[in-house]
């Protein structure tokens, strides 16, 4: 289920030295990017329980030194769509509609046409005569055209007749939406027993497809989420998720999005420890019971659990004790592997192996790819798809492709290019 919303803004965070490994990640209000440096170690992480997360569910760096950028969606009003009408219809759509009768007049008007062509040649050859073709050549393109704008007269009649009616019903809809709107801006102001049930009246007089308002419903838990959440504190998960039923079932949200939204509040307090580098003891403790609280299992967001893993196992690693692994590659001198993992090339269905050394990158596959680490500008990965894209100095294309642990990959990717700094000459 996918959480939308318009994006109305980004704040950039700067460091001085340029960064080359960006994870990015869609979290329930904002699309999310962050550079991936060095994790510290775990005994360096603060004691502090305060959340990287505000009451809005936006991003808040403990650390001035982490680069993020975030698209932050605000929670749009619904509205109701337009009334379509004929007389947005081009005339000849509404002549030739496809059907056998519109066929028909087409024929028609194309005979009419050859009449009327053959009825000037006799008339310029032989006179008179020639006027029964023109008369019936015109009689023939003139029945089409009037019986359809007879119809569309019709038609015109018909919705002018019943425009009245669809503009009260319109109007009330719009009076209704408005209502539903109001009762949740004060929702999110103020969640209590009398704001629910405004909320759940005015939802049960809606008469309007789910899609309209699913979304600022949507919005609107969410936000209940946070602010309840920075307002009592992990240690009272269990009571913000029962809110956040009682306002989904209050909004008329659907079971599926109902457990997205409180996934999502999970996932934003999760990821934005990971972006902080913060996620020490303390800080998991806070996760583990907004996890548990929420009835979240590990199983119902695998991504969001093997990131996690993907970056507690970086943890403290650097140049200094960068990891060896066995590669039936053959190696050069002082070049030894690093990673070696099953992937899959974007647009293909067959895996093929990658091995990160501290001086290239290759892909075992039918045709071979080979990239030399000083080569390498930046390292993408798309957390949501498990997808990495790594661009390159000297290739046409980048390489794009999916992976098991795309977030360890591309840290090793982006250590090797931390490793090896002796002149190329030397290499």
């Amino acid at each position: 289920m996918k959480l939308s919303g318009a994006a109305v803004g980004t704040k950039y965070a700067t460091v001085e030295n340029a960064v080359s490994f960006i994870v990015q990640k869609s979290l329930g209000n904002s699309f999310f990017r962050f550079a991936v440096s060095r994790r510290r170690d775990l005994k360096s992480i603060d004691d502090n329980p305060e959340l990287s997360t505000g009451s809005t569910g936006e991003f808040i760096r403990h650390r001035p030194e982490i680069f993020y950028a975030a698209d932050v969606r605000s929670i749009r009003s619904p509205e109701v769509p337009p009334p379509r009408s004929i007389a947005s219809q081009p005339f000849w759509t509404s002549m030739i509609d496809g059907t056998r009768r519109g066929w028909a007049m087409l024929g028609m008007i194309a005979a009419g046409a050859l009449l009327l062509l053959i009825g000037f040649a006799v008339l310029a050859n032989k006179g008179a005569p020639g006027w029964f073709e023109v008369i019936l050549g015109l009689i023939l393109i003139g029945i089409p055209i009037f019986i359809t704008t007879q119809k569309r007269r019709v038609i015109r009649q018909h919705e002018a007749r019943i425009r009245q009616e669809r503009e009260e019903r319109d109007a009330r809809n719009r009076e209704l939406l408005s209502a539903y709107t109001a009762a949740l801006e004060h929702l999110r102001e103020d969640p209590n027993d009398e704001a629910l049930q405004r909320v759940l009246r005015e939802n049960e007089k809606l008469d309007l497809p789910y899609a309209i308002w699913a979304d600022t419903a949507i919005g609107t838990v969410l936000h209940v989420g946070f602010s309840t959440l920075a307002r009592v504190g992990a240690g009272r998960a269990a009571e913000i998720a029962a809110l956040m039923d009682r306002a989904s079932d209050a909004a008329g949200l659907i079971a599926e999005d109902a457990l997205a939204v409180k996934q999502a509040v999970y996932s934003t307090i999760l990821w934005h420890f990971l972006a902080d580098d913060r996620l020490g003891d303390v800080q998991v403790t806070t996760v583990r019971a907004i996890q548990e609280g929420f009835g979240i299992k590990p199983d119902n967001v695998p991504i969001d659990t093997s990131s996690e893993a993907q970056f507690i196992r970086l943890r403290g690693i650097d140049h200094r004790n960068a990891p060896r692994c066995e590669s039936p590659l053959p190696l050069g001198l002082h070049e030894y592997c690093m990673y070696t993992a099953e992937i899959r090339p974007a647009g293909g269905e067959a895996t093929t192996t990658i091995h990160i050394t501290n001086k290239r990158i290759v892909l075992d596959g039918p045709k071979r790819i080979e990239v030399r680490v000083p080569t390498i500008d930046d390292i993408l990965v798309d957390a949501d798809a498990n997808r990495i894209t790594i661009r390159a100095s000297g290739m046409k294309t980048p390489i794009d492709f999916t992976a098991g642990e795309p977030i360890y990959l591309g840290a090793m990717a982006d250590l090797a290019t931390r490793l090896d700094d002796r002149p190329k000459g030397f290499a």
